[in-house]
């Protein structure tokens, strides 16, 4: 018991090394390419977003800049869900004991891939004919809203299990 509660402890800091790591040096480096100073770097980290802050966004950047985007969001960001989600459901698992939650990051996760996908349609609709069809930018924005509402709802199940811990170790210390 003691071996796989340490052991899950363990994973779950190498876990979030790893997603600080990547998104720090590989997410950071492969963004370079079509990042434009004071603007927008990416719809996907937005709260939601309108059909001109879309087109503001696509128009702001080259078309090679626009493949660089793609290519990002088909690979890069794509690999970024699945290091969040072992992290999150990690320290899920260790601090509440409580498996089934992790469904919340990996539901956050499907969203996350399923609005990179929205966002890689986008573009190529705007770099084949100049449009975008307003379907996929409320899609895309609707996906973005529950991504982030299904971050917050984790960290605050994570929040909660630190503070059930905490409340537990000060109990164990005062009647030592």
């Amino acid at each position: 018991m003691k071996h796989s509660k340490n052991l899950l402890l363990y994973l779950a800091i190498i876990s979030t090394l790893l997603m600080v790591l990547y998104a720090q040096f590989i997410l950071g480096h492969y963004s370079q390419c079509f990042r434009i100073e004071n603007s927008i770097s990416s719809l996907g980290l937005t709260f939601g977003y309108t059909p001109s802050d879309v087109m503001t966004f696509v128009e702001s950047k080259s078309k090679q800049q626009l493949n660089c985007y793609i290519n990002f969001l088909s690979i890069w960001d794509a690999i970024f869900p699945l290091l969040y989600t072992a992290m999150n459901s990690l320290w899920i698992i260790y601090l509440l004991k409580k498996r089934f939650l992790i469904i919340i990051p990996v539901f956050q996760m499907l969203c996350d891939w399923t609005e990179n996908y929205m966002e890689v349609s986008m573009i190529n609709n705007y770099l084949d004919s100049g449009l975008i069809p307003e379907n996929l930018i409320s899609y895309g924005s609707m996906l973005t809203i529950l991504k982030w509402s299904l971050s917050i709802l984790t960290h605050t199940i994570m929040l909660t299990g630190i503070i059930i811990r905490l409340g537990a170790f000060s109990r164990r210390a005062l009647y030592k």
